[in-house]
């Protein structure tokens, strides 16, 4: 029994320095709510936050947030395989988080991706993929997988051709701002942007 509880609580430090809030820690680990506040406040040295979790319709609120959701998303389904869709695969998400956050820091800015997402929006996305209320769709011209949710305010289009359109088009508005002169409308489909990006988008099984 000690053995086990000290497992237990090695792995709530561990949860906690990673950043997740103390009610999930204490849901994983199975400590009373006391012990983790009182880990927590040991490891901060603060009380923890309250408040409500993130929804998964306000993590996918913009397109570099769905982008940015998709790349978790890819690096969790490819560690937790076919489990991640009917339950969390801890360990695979702590893992997933991990190499996101290596890989939007190395190969994306904040411009592009907009604030890189923590672990606890990584644990509200993980567990919309495990219920189905997030699904992933399948882009024809990228070949990307890209997730979506029901409740999403943002046009059911692939978020890596949507920030490419706009990285290509963000020039070419520049230059029609600053010289005052030219059709900008037949300027700007000359970006190479596809036409219906909805078109080319299928459900993921």
């Amino acid at each position: 029994m000690r053995l086990q509880q000290f497992a237990r609580t090695e792995q709530a430090i561990d949860l906690l320095k990673r950043g997740l809030r103390t009610s999930l820690v204490q849901q994983i680990s199975g400590l009373r709510a006391p012990i983790v506040r009182a880990l927590h406040h040991e490891i901060h040295g603060s009380k923890p936050k309250s408040g409500q979790h993130p929804t998964i319709s306000g993590l996918l609120r913009s397109t570099k947030r769905q982008a940015s959701a998709s790349l978790f998303v890819a690096l969790y389904r490819t560690l937790g395989g076919q489990r991640t869709a009917q339950q969390i695969e801890l360990e695979a998400l702590l893992q997933a988080h991990r190499l996101y956050r290596e890989h939007a820091e190395r190969f994306a800015s904040p411009d592009q991706l907009g604030a890189p997402l923590d672990i606890n929006a990584a644990w509200v996305i993980a567990q919309a993929l495990s219920t189905g209320a997030l699904t992933l769709q399948g882009c024809q011209h990228c070949q990307i997988d890209f997730v979506v949710c029901d409740f999403s305010r943002i046009a059911l289009q692939c978020p890596v051709c949507v920030l490419k359109q706009r990285a290509r088009q963000r020039p070419l508005r520049r230059q029609i701002a600053k010289t005052g002169r030219g059709d900008s409308a037949q300027a700007l489909t000359q970006t190479g942007a596809h036409p219906d990006q909805r078109k080319a988008c299928q459900p993921v099984p």
